[in-house]
């Protein structure tokens, strides 16, 4: 009986499937770019502990992938960091675009897996965090609003924009 209580709750639970919004070809785009190069950000120790300082959370991943983006005459546009960070049961996958000179230039979703919440990717939305800087505060409620019925996911994609113009800093000062 156990077994067939549980094949219909699986059953009658819908799927969801990962909406991709942006592909990572797409994504130099953010920048103004047609092409980008691939690479990733290993973080020391040090730079593990103060990135989770910076952010108010204990952070543990220390490899970041990102798009290194250049125009026609090579030179750099800025950064593009591809994160997860977690909605209110699955990860968000956020393309978060830093221009070479430390500005915040959009926060795209590359791939929504939640049931609701997908109006975070709206430019409406997004057109929130462009021209940010690293010391601004970025919160909900002070200088970002949350969309009414999305608000895990609005605080996801703010967490991701702190957390892609830190790592941004780390890459434009990196020796």
């Amino acid at each position: 009986m156990k077994w067939i209580v549980l094949a219909c709750l699986l059953v009658a639970t819908p799927a969801l499937a990962d909406r991709v919004l942006l592909k990572e070809n797409d994504a130099p785009a953010l920048l103004g770019g047609k092409t980008a190069t691939r690479k990733t950000l290993e973080l020391s120790d040090d730079q593990l502990a103060q990135l989770g300082k910076d952010l108010g959370r204990k952070i543990t991943a220390s490899r970041y992938p990102y798009l290194e983006v250049r125009d026609d005459q090579g030179h750099p546009l800025g950064a593009i960091f591809l994160l997860d960070v977690i909605g209110q049961s699955e990860p968000i996958t956020f393309a978060v675009a830093v221009g070479a000179d430390g500005t915040l230039r959009d926060v795209a979703v590359m791939v929504y897996r939640e049931a609701h919440g997908e109006e975070i990717a709206d430019k409406r939305f997004r057109k929130q965090f462009a021209g940010k800087h690293v010391a601004d505060p970025i919160a909900l409620g002070k200088d970002i609003d949350a969309i009414s019925g999305a608000t895990i996911s609005s605080r996801s994609a703010t967490f991701a924009a702190r957390k892609g113009l830190r790592l941004a800093e780390l890459v434009r000062y990196a020796p």
